[in-house]
């Protein structure tokens, strides 16, 4: 095992340790004054691992530091508009033997945000990465967005008699879906889940989505998100407040 030093990130700092197959490090945002005009910062931490492959994970490294002033241009682009935007996400990347990532996955997320979370997950597709050895590697890449106002919280009970009346209309999304081309594979919407902020008068001000296991379909996505910012909820009486909401059935329930 070896592990790497600490090394400045502009605002953030990145605590490296990397090992290939395990938890390589993590990394702690610095909150800054709840000022509009402040950037939030972005805490993060980072697993390698090789699935029939290996990845050189020092190198993987030096590549996504690289990259973090493209992928925090995607958090502040939108949370300029909308200040209250917060929450955790992570993408799961397979990297293959030409340093190609050949699929993104947004496995979790509550950042509540599709703009967001598409924005992220097309930056790391188009990174050239260390290629992977004797097959796929894989990356978590996990982020922590910081938002900069008072958000409230609900449960799910809270909306899950109104937006399960609204179900079958989410569901059709899947009409959306794009035709695979061979050996592809993309998110039922019925494995999605949704992250959703309800702001005065019930109106859903901004949706996010994410699935455990596959990519998602950005024509299915896409319509999600438009129907979802359609809807009017029970009204949190002058608050934001961010509520979670699985698209399977029964799955909230456990």
């Amino acid at each position: 095992m070896q592990a790497w030093g600490f090394r400045e990130l502009g605002m953030m700092v990145l605590w490296g340790g990397l090992v290939c197959g395990a938890l390589l490090g993590t990394a702690e945002s610095r909150k800054k004054a709840p000022k509009p005009a402040a950037a939030p910062t972005v805490a993060e931490e980072m697993a390698i691992e090789g699935i029939a492959g290996q990845l050189d994970a020092p190198a993987c490294e030096r590549v996504l530091q690289k990259s973090q002033p493209d992928l925090k241009k995607c958090y502040e682009d939108v949370s300029s508009r909308m200040i209250f935007l917060s929450g955790h996400i992570e993408l799961k990347l397979f990297i293959g033997t030409d340093g190609k990532a050949k699929r993104v996955i947004t496995q979790k997320s509550n950042v509540g945000s599709y703009e967001v979370e598409h924005c992220l997950m097309q930056t790391l597709a188009k990174i050239d990465y260390p290629p992977a050895k004797g097959g796929l590697g894989e990356i978590t890449y996990p982020m922590d967005f910081a938002g900069r106002m008072p958000l409230g919280s609900w449960g799910t009970e809270q909306v899950a008699e109104q937006l399960d009346k609204e179900k079958k209309k989410l569901l059709g999304c899947q009409g959306k879906a794009k035709k695979p081309k061979p050996g592809e594979r993309f998110a039922h919407v019925e494995a999605m889940r949704m992250t959703l902020y309800v702001g005065p008068g019930g109106q859903v001000v901004a949706a996010g989505f994410s699935s455990p296991k596959d990519p998602l379909d950005e024509g299915v996505t896409a319509c999600l998100d438009a129907k979802a910012r359609s809807l009017r909820l029970t009204d949190p009486l002058g608050k934001i407040v961010k509520v979670e909401y699985s698209l399977g059935a029964g799955a909230d329930s456990e």
